[in-house]
């Protein structure tokens, strides 16, 4: 009905942002007098379904549906004048609301504009609308997420779950990595084994699921792990996806990352490589088996594309088999990229027998790529420009920024993720069509795709926080055309979606909240500057200086904080007087002036220097992951290091940081650490010794050791940390230890 209200909602965000909207003066509110138009198609009823939902789960409103036009209405109408199949317009006025699609996937989407114009309900009490025109289409047609459910499997529910995050934001592909080198997830009639041996891993003690890998069987007396879904629990999925407008594309991998395939079929492996994880290129039995498994995976799959992996292939072994060495020589191939050709050319042929697409990661580049085959751009965008130019398909994918199991903050207290940083406004930075990509080319870009890797991510309240909001930059990236982007509006509408997202229970980073700082030094006052900002630059940023925990009374960040006595920073970000995001705690010293130098017996490696010389006294304190730029390394050797104050500094407290990473990396904690302190630089008196144990666990560590003592005068400051030489045994990896140090702090 028309309101006779003349207070106008407060307009809000919508994500992905429309590609024209006028907002225009009047008001229309939705009661259930309101009818819902549609057509009798089995389609119409199901948008209509989603719509009468969502107003009776919001508003408590229970709409009915009629097939005649009338007033006071939402109306659902197909119209061929919409340019573009998945585009929509959507108008308020004052009879009502119509949403107009060429197709209803268009119409699907103008719904869920219609849902964000009514949402959050912390913002809309009553549905009311303003008057409105919306004329919307994607600009790519390829907008998508892979969700890696083989090192950690997701239950049906859950994979739903993901997929409704999807579709509340215009995403139309789901990348399912059903199959990889640690657990196969999908049943197979013509193999058994597959799901009854290779869906289940043995558990071991201070490993990752990758490390030592085993299939076994679920009911082996070992502590086990792993689920696969039955051929209907599949078509469960991707019927809910379809009603979503969603495309399932399977991922089975190949000829890689099939370790869990081969240890129950190890037939199909080179002669002597039962865990290599390689299918033998030179067995024709091999291709036999994936064409036999694609046969049944295909009818499940009603997607036009099928996804074969193909990367990381542990070519050395086709190198030493001899099936494989006589393959080259019958084929006339002439190295290992070729004959990983050979074989992604003969299952494409195969695929596309099938009526199915074949899309593979940027390593099918290599020796030559299929005619017709898609590239999946990871490594960069450099895979992806090579071969859009040569006339191949491509979406791009690239680690950075659109990997989502990295980081998104710079938290030490980030839940634990996989290799770099990939932060909101990153993602929403990324644009899928690079210069280097002709202009009579670029219609070979499809679009984009974020990754969830899940080798740290065994749950969905994980998984969706490494989604959202990160999720919700890369939609507008992907949707809305580079003219109609704004990053400070975006800045602005994020901040109405994090309550949606708390309205549907959605577990959502706040890291780009998080509170972050920068320390210079001012040389003509002997003080320091710190200064604090979060990604987003809003909220309210409250602190101490004596490291109490702050609440919202706490004082306001505002200005630079000035000090030159050492300071016990607690900083937290707050959103409608709740924390939000992680802390910042940090001890920042005021004793490293520029008098102050740093000698070290061994020298640290050039390619992990931290920033040189002063990296360790520069008040920059590391992440923990070992590609944080500020971590100082030393191989073999003990770190062993004397700061010179260059005065006398009343000292009661020293501490520095340390790192291990077992599951990555071969940095290691010292064995022992001694701090000593003196004021002559030639007598020193040991304040700390401290032997370490030796730890395990794989995750990423940093240990903080603190020396305390009565206050004294100090000038001088020695650290020595014992580096094991050698990793040992136990190790995933062999050689070298390393030591990774950050951060000495005094006061």
């Amino acid at each position: 009905m028309l309101s006779c209200n003349n207070k106008t909602p407060e307009k809000i965000g919508v994500i992905p942002q429309p590609n024209f909207i006028e907002y225009k003066k009047g008001t229309f509110i939705i009661t259930e007098k309101t009818v819902i138009v549609v057509d009798a198609s089995y389609e119409a009823k199901q948008v209509s379904d989603m719509l009468q939902s969502f107003f009776d789960k919001n508003f408590n409103i229970k709409l009915t549906t009629s097939t005649k036009i009338k007033d006071n209405a939402i109306q659902l109408k197909i119209a061929e004048d919409v340019y573009s199949k998945e585009g929509y317009q959507l108008k308020v006025t004052k009879n009502g609301v119509s949403i107009t699609g060429k197709t209803y996937q268009g119409i699907f989407y103008g719904v869920q504009t219609l849902k964000q114009l009514l949402s959050p309900k912390a913002i809309v009490k009553t549905p009311t609308l303003n008057f409105i025109s919306i004329n919307d289409a994607p600009e790519f047609g390829w907008r998508g997420m892979m969700l890696d459910v083989s090192r950690h499997f997701f239950p049906k529910d859950s994979v739903k779950k993901v997929i409704d995050i999807l579709a509340m934001h215009k995403m139309n592909k789901f990348h399912w990595h059903l199959v990889d080198g640690i657990g196969w997830r999908i049943q197979i009639d013509k193999y058994p084994e597959l799901t009854k041996k290779g869906a289940w891993r043995k558990v071991k003690e201070n490993k990752k699921p990758w490390e030592d890998f085993e299939a076994t069987y679920k009911d082996t007396k070992a502590e086990v792990y792993g689920g696969f879904y039955t051929k209907a629990d599949i078509k469960e999925v991707v019927e809910y996806a379809a009603k979503r407008y969603i495309d399932v594309i399977p991922e089975i991998e190949m000829p890689g990352h099939s370790e869990a395939a081969l240890q129950c079929y190890p037939e199909f492996s080179c002669d002597g490589e039962g865990t290599s994880g390689v299918y033998c290129a030179g067995n024709d039995g091999s291709f036999e088996f994936l064409q036999n498994i694609i046969t049944e995976v295909v009818p499940l799959f009603p997607s036009e594309y099928l996804h074969i992996g193909g990367d990381e292939v542990g070519k050395q072994y086709w190198l030493n088999c001899k099936k494989c060495q006589k393959r080259m020589h019958d084929e006339n191939l002439g190295n290992a990229e070729e004959l990983q050709s050979y074989f992604v050319k003969r299952m494409e042929k195969f695929i596309h027998s099938k009526n199915k697409k074949l899309i593979g990661w940027d390593e099918i580049l290599e020796g030559g790529l299929p005619e017709r085959a898609t590239v999946m751009s990871w490594r960069g965008f450099e895979g992806g420009i090579e071969a859009a130019n040569a006339g191949h398909d491509v979406i791009m994918s690239p680690g950075s920024p659109l990997y989502f199991d990295h980081n998104q903050g710079k938290s030490e207290f980030e839940p634990p993720s996989w290799g770099g940083y990939n932060n909101l406004l990153k993602v929403y930075s990324f644009n899928p069509v690079p210069n280097a990509v002709a202009a009579n080319k670029r219609h070979h870009i499809l679009g984009g795709q974020a990754n969830l890797w899940t080798e740290q991510i065994k749950t969905l309240n994980h998984a969706q926080y490494m989604m959202l909001p990160r999720l919700s930059a890369l939609s507008e990236a992907l949707w809305t055309k580079p003219n109609q982007k704004n990053k400070d509006v975006f800045i602005k509408k994020i901040d109405v979606q994090f309550d949606r997202f708390k309205e549907l229970n959605y577990n959502f980073a706040g890291s780009s909240l998080s509170p972050d700082y920068q320390v210079t030094y001012n040389r003509s006052t002997n003080e320091f500057t710190l200064e604090l900002k979060n990604e987003l630059g809003k909220n309210d940023i409250r602190y101490t200086l004596n490291g109490n925990k702050p609440t919202i009374n706490s004082k306001a960040y505002t200005a630079p904080i000035n000090y030159a006595k050492p300071i016990n920073l607690y900083a937290q970000t707050f959103r409608n007087g709740e924390p939000i995001g992680f802390p910042l705690k940090k001890i920042f010293s005021t004793g490293f002036g520029d008098k102050c130098k740093v000698a070290y017996s061994n020298p640290y490696n050039k390619s992990y220097s931290g920033g040189g010389d002063r990296a360790l006294i520069n008040n920059k304190f590391a992440n923990p992951r070992g590609d944080d730029p500020n971590w100082q390394g030393v191989q073999k050797k003990d770190f062993e290091v004397i700061i010179d104050l260059g005065e006398v500094n009343a000292t009661s407290y020293i501490g520095i940081n340390f790192f291990q990473h077992i599951g990555a990396t071969s940095v290691m904690l010292p064995t022992q650490v001694v701090v000593g302190i003196s004021e002559d630089g030639k007598t020193y008196q040991t304040v700390l010794d401290e032997t370490l144990e030796t730890i395990k666990d794989r995750d990423p560590i940093i240990k903080r050791i603190e020396a305390e003592f009565e206050k004294q005068d100090v000038s001088f400051i020695k650290i020595s940390a014992k580096n094991r030489g050698q990793l040992p045994e136990w190790h995933i990896r062999n050689g070298d230890a390393w030591v990774f140090v950050d951060e000495v702090t005094v006061k």
